[in-house]
């Protein structure tokens, strides 16, 4: 009898990991909680395809916000552009900041800032940096790294730490930075200093960070979904089950090893045995799904680890654009829109040809105001912060609808990593369960990450790495 595996949830990671264990002849089990796949990366669609692209059609796809698949892996890229066939168009990124009543190029473009940012502003710019510069090297001041405010000022400077970095963050996160991990800060932001980024925005570097790359393909239909669709398809042709609004309920346990999983939705209870698990569901959620019940420590940890949630408000426009950007950055504190997409900006197909579709985010924590205001009023708070910047007037939204996700970013505050080393070091205790993906290691991680650490759990002898490895590796970073 083949071996039996479970995998729960059904984002990337799950759905890789499915499908390098089906192909080699195992018989899988995905469970997912929501009625669809792909978990952030996942799609919706209305009206019909076949008119996509055209005036006066219905058709519309979108995204949790902006998704677009690029990696330096020949052999992943590969991997990809097979799951999606001749569905499949290649788009150039374009995505600006919106600072000072003016629109900045991102990456940072020399001639674009030094034309748009004011000459006081740049002169501070300027000073702040020659100061955090010569106060380090004569040890006037010590900067550490001991929070996210910290690691920016030491490089930039503090005008300009503040500007591109502190305040996007800040309200990003719904926290000061000075009680934000510098993990965050390694992570993501890949340039060194002002001096560095200076000279990569005269001198392009011939190896480009990741988070420059211009050229990536996606969807020419169906959103960035189809990934998680391709995957869902392939699996259940080799004889593998995916079955969605199935939450896990309870894991079950004897000893240190997984026995059997319990899942529902509420109106039935099912349960499902197997000789291995795969978890890439949240670590959280993980550690209070086990029966019997973890220790009290680990329960504590489980609780202490933090999601920041977005309420995600697309509006229909009836105009043919909004902007050229694939997305936007909304730093200023006095918009509570941060971020806004445009989906006919990654495939034309996305949206009829004379009316586009909009998605703005909205950070914030689940059950608080903004989680629980009604759809009018975030649709109120979408709108008037677009008109505010002058992308539209509120006559030209044609409709709107929210969606909402409660484990969105993991939050790296200052003792995220004491808690986090807790669960895991439980977690890695459970003989017969890999806890991966961006939720299952409590990282934030990018698609092409995803794809790999589900295919590399499904490396019995881990040839090809260690899956948790990818969460760090940084050449998916920088």
């Amino acid at each position: 009898m083949a071996k039996r595996v479970v995998i729960m949830g059904g984002g990337l990671a799950g759905l890789s990991c499915g499908y390098e264990l089906a192909k080699a002849g195992l018989e899988v089990t995905v469970l997912e909680r929501e009625p669809h796949v792909g978990g952030m990366a996942s799609s919706f669609e209305e009206g019909d395809r076949a008119t996509a692209g055209e005036a006066g059609s219905d058709y519309f796809c979108y995204d949790f916000g902006p998704h677009r698949f690029h990696t330096s892996d020949e052999l992943l890229m590969a991997h990809a552009e097979e799951l999606l066939g001749d569905n499949k168009v290649w788009a150039k990124r374009l995505s600006r900041i919106y600072m000072f009543g003016k629109f900045f190029d991102y990456p940072l473009e020399f001639s674009n800032v030094f034309r748009n940012m004011p000459i006081l502003v740049i002169a501070r710019v300027m000073l702040d940096y020659a100061w955090t510069r010569t106060a380090g090297f004569a040890g006037l001041k010590k900067f550490r790294d001991q929070n996210f405010q910290e690691w920016v000022e030491k490089r930039f400077g503090r005008t300009l730490a503040d500007i591109f970095f502190v305040q996007y963050t800040e309200k990003t996160w719904g926290i000061p930075a000075t009680e934000i991990s510098a993990d965050w800060a390694s992570q993501r932001i890949t340039l060194l200093s002002l001096t560095d980024t200076i000279v990569k925005m005269i001198f392009k570097p011939r190896n480009v960070p990741r988070t420059l790359v211009t050229d990536f393909i996606y969807p020419k239909l169906g959103g960035i979904g189809e990934l998680a669709r391709g995957y869902v398809r392939a699996i259940e042709s080799m004889g593998g089950r995916v079955l969605v609004d199935n939450p896990v309920i309870h894991v079950h346990l004897e000893g240190m090893r997984a026995t059997k999983i319990e899942y529902g939705n509420g109106r039935e209870r099912s349960f499902v045995e197997a000789d291995e698990f795969i978890s890439t569901i949240p670590v959280t959620a993980l550690a209070r799904a086990v029966v019997p019940a973890a220790p009290p420590a680990v329960q504590r940890a489980a609780k202490s680890l933090q999601h920041v949630s977005i309420v995600f408000v697309y509006l229909k426009v009836a105009k043919p654009q909004v902007s050229p950007d694939n997305w936007m950055y909304l730093p200023q504190k006095e918009l509570r829109v941060h971020r806004i997409s445009e989906f006919k900006n990654f495939s034309p197909f996305s949206a009829p040809a004379d009316k586009t579709l909009i998605c703005t985010e909205i950070t914030c924590r689940a059950g608080d105001e903004f989680w629980k205001a009604s759809d009018e009023e975030l649709r109120e708070i979408a709108v008037t912060d677009l008109a505010r910047i002058g992308l539209l007037r509120p006559d030209e939204v044609l409709g709107s609808f929210v969606k909402r996700i409660p484990f969105a970013y993991p939050l790296y505050d200052l003792t995220y990593q004491e808690h986090l080393d807790t669960v895991m070091q439980f977690v890695h205790s459970l003989a017969n369960i890999k806890s991966g993906g961006r939720q299952g290691l409590f990282r934030y991680n990018n698609m092409d990450q995803s794809i790999e650490m589900g295919r590399r759990m499904a490396d019995h002898d881990e040839t090809h790495g260690d899956h948790e490895a990818v969460a760090t590796e940084q050449k998916y970073f920088g």
